[in-house]
């Protein structure tokens, strides 16, 4: 065929090739408010897609494309969700508690056991999968790890599990 008769692919048109969002083959345990901000966040982007589908713009496409691709992963991530609620007390370090820690000189670090799709590192937040979190669990207060922190090893003792407040705690008065 001669190729003055063959249609090339408009500016607009081409898309790069995404690559689908890759799933953890971990249980996807998750606390009832990080479901909830998944479901929010497919949300957003329903909203997002449906708002690029009715503008025109040169890199529409692209950002609807990638849009869609981040919804499929989350929705996959929903489908998969385990949800824990976080229990109102315990003897011991478990999912959705908050370990916190001292090393030698004071120093305090508190780390809340939540899912993969809840880790934030920023804010404490990590997931029960990770070396330090495998430690954390199941550990009671007094009890030492070794918190390998890149190329240091830092002693910690246990001194305090505390709870997520739940959404129906109430004082009784």
């Amino acid at each position: 065929m001669n190729r003055a008769f063959v249609k090339e692919a408009d500016g607009d048109d081409v898309i790069e090739p995404l690559y689908e969002r890759q799933h953890s083959d971990l249980p996807n345990y998750i606390t009832p408010e990080g479901l909830l901000h998944l479901k929010n966040r497919i949300r957003a982007l329903e909203n997002s897609i449906d708002t690029l589908s009715r503008t025109d713009t040169l890199e529409k496409k692209s950002q609807i494309a990638r849009a869609q691709r981040d919804l499929r992963y989350l929705l996959e991530r929903v489908h998969r969700a385990q949800p824990v609620t976080p229990p109102t007390s315990a003897e011991k370090v478990q999912f959705g508690v908050t370990a916190v820690l001292e090393d030698e000189t004071g120093q305090s670090y508190s780390f809340t056991l939540v899912g993969e799709d809840e880790t934030d590192i920023d804010h404490g937040r990590i997931s029960w999968a990770t070396p330090i979190g495998k430690q954390l669990s199941g550990r009671v207060i007094g009890d030492q790890i070794v918190w390998s922190r890149g190329d240091e090893q830092i002693q910690l003792e246990l001194v305090d599990i505390l709870f997520l407040a739940q959404p129906n705690d109430h004082a009784h008065g």
